[in-house]
């Protein structure tokens, strides 16, 4: 039986809000028809969560005396109505009863249905919403079985194109170093790879090999289309080719085709003449074997697209991001819609391994100097990667080739996606590479406490030439930043909560409330009036 100790309600108390825990003041009762199995349904289909009666949307303790003597009855109505075993807590807080429903996660594959006012409710912020399609297809299709390894009626061998079965097979023996591969038959071949079994020949087979008037009949979806723009912000395009061919027929000549309108971007490193091209050649391979292997081909009418201009690569494909996997994760977490396909990638070679290689993409845009790729145009019917084609930063690129140089150390792709999170935006969550980064003097702390944050260092600017950027980073010293306060408060006698933000606008309001917390151990101010209306003056 489930015991939550006091301390332990504090700590979810101190949390806000989000998909997996819920607040209701229900200070007298609970709708127990419709908002209690709509509510558990809904945390049950987010992956389990808590839902705490007694408590207002801050996070204070208001108490309720909802279902008061009969809550024991609610684990069992429950589990009657929804198909789930809720367990049910009475918790005497010092202010107030709480009441905490303790809701697991929902079995995968499987959504939960409501007895309330939704068929399966889901989260939508704060509020309830009824699931919409894609999010219930992502969950019905966790358990559905790989659609790369399916069967595929009425394919046979001799729709398979021999040219592209070739390829593969030269492909693999130089992988394996296995000259023997060379000699076998393409059923042999076919058979040893997971293409074909004695019920027939797969889904992987078809993308993989099919000749194209198969792939026009069979899965006319399975389509590659690339569209060039001079101009990003045009909507006419320039070019455009289309590929519904077997892949590994078109694999080579989807990255020619990106490569004719490749652009140089050379820059002098003393006497040494560097370049680097707006679209590296490893990293674009990566996005379109990941886009073939992750997409979803079920979705009718979809098919992947390529928009390229001098300025960026975009590539989408169809299908929402995988179960598990979001954009905050996808650099250390792998799925693989279609593992068939993915596995004869790395068979052939063309993957190191059987996970995303988004790691590759961000590595290299970032020593390029190109910034962040992102997946912010993603949703829940498709993946959008957008890679930077345009150099940035050619000193950040310097700078990080000299450290290496100098201080003989290497950088793992985390620390390195690291620097490029504080060189953006003055933030890093790595610990280890932050300890790394301070002893090595590539990074300076600015601020203290709740208010510190990070910044390459001094050297960086200097080397970029902009050592006033690093002076505006660091921000004035503690002690000026309090010497503004009372220079403020002499000219104007007195000083507000606004008063102060106008003067420190960069700085958080705990930061500022520190600097006066110091003025005002210093017997230097005081505080005069009630929080809400007060002001602040010289003691």
């Amino acid at each position: 039986m489930i015991h939550t100790t006091i301390e332990q309600l504090n700590r979810l108390l101190s949390r806000l809000e989000d998909c997996n825990l819920e607040f209701k003041e229900a200070t007298g009762q609970f709708d127990r028809r419709h908002d209690l199995p709509d509510y558990c349904a809904a945390l049950a289909n987010e992956r389990g969560g808590k839902l705490l009666l007694g408590v207002n949307k801050t996070g204070v303790v208001v108490g309720s005396k909802a279902f008061q003597g009969r809550h024991n009855a609610l684990s069992n109505e429950l589990l009657n109505e929804l198909g789930i075993r809720v367990d049910v807590e009475e918790v005497h807080y010092p202010d107030g009863r709480v009441l905490i429903f303790h809701v697991p996660s929902r079995p995968t594959g499987t959504v939960i249905r409501s007895t309330g006012r939704y068929k399966i409710p889901m989260r939508a912020g704060e509020s309830l919403c009824e699931m919409d399609d894609a999010t219930l297809k992502s969950i019905l299709n966790e358990n559905s079985p790989d659609f790369s390894m399916t069967i595929v009626p009425g394919l046979s061998a001799a729709d398979l194109d021999r040219k592209a079965i070739t390829v593969f097979r030269d492909k693999w023996a130089l992988k394996s170093k296995r000259d023997d591969y060379k000699t076998f038959s393409d059923d042999k071949l076919l058979r040893s790879a997971g293409l074909l079994s004695d019920k027939g020949l797969n889904y992987a087979s078809l993308v993989l090999f099919a000749k194209k008037e198969k792939l026009d009949e069979l899965l006319p979806d399975a389509e590659i289309i690339f569209e060039w723009r001079q101009n990003s912000a045009s909507t006419a395009y320039d070019y455009r080719m289309s590929w519904r061919e077997p892949f590994f027929a078109i694999y080579d000549a989807i990255w020619e085709t990106i490569n004719a309108r490749n652009s140089r971007m050379p820059f002098q490193q003393g006497f040494i003449q560097r370049e680097i091209f707006a679209f590296d050649e490893k990293s674009i391979r990566e996005a379109v074997l990941n886009a073939v292997a992750h997409r979803d081909y079920t979705f009718k009418g979809q098919s992947v697209f390529i928009k390229a201009s001098p300025d960026s690569f975009m590539i989408t494909s169809p299908g929402g991001l995988p179960p598990g996997i979001t954009p905050e994760n996808i650099l250390y977490k792998s799925y693989w819609r279609n593992r068939g396909i993915a596995e004869v990638f790395e068979k052939a070679g063309l993957v190191e391994r059987s996970g995303q290689g988004m790691d590759d993409i961000f590595q290299a845009s970032i020593r390029d100097g190109k910034g962040l790729p992102d997946l912010a145009k993603s949703d829940a019917y498709s993946v959008s990667l957008s890679i930077p084609a345009r150099l940035k930063d050619k000193n950040f690129v310097l700078f990080l080739e000299k450290i290496t140089n100098e201080k003989q150390v290497l950088f793992s792709f985390e620390e390195i996606f690291a620097l490029e999170e504080i060189r953006e935006k003055q933030r890093i969550d790595k610990t280890e590479a932050l300890n790394k980064f301070l002893q090595l003097g590539i990074i300076e702390r600015v601020g203290r406490g709740r208010g510190v944050h990070y910044i390459l260092s001094h050297r960086y600017y200097s080397h970029q030439g902009k050592t006033g950027v690093h002076t505006r980073l660091r921000g004035v010293p503690r002690e000026a930043q309090k010497q503004l306060i009372i220079e403020h408060l002499k000219r104007n006698k007195t000083g507000t909560a606004k008063d102060f933000r106008d003067i420190f606008p960069e700085l958080s309001r705990f930061i500022i409330n520190s600097l006066l917390r110091d003025l005002k151990k210093d017997a230097a101010i005081e505080f005069i009036g009630k929080t809400s209306g007060g002001y602040w003056r010289l003691k």
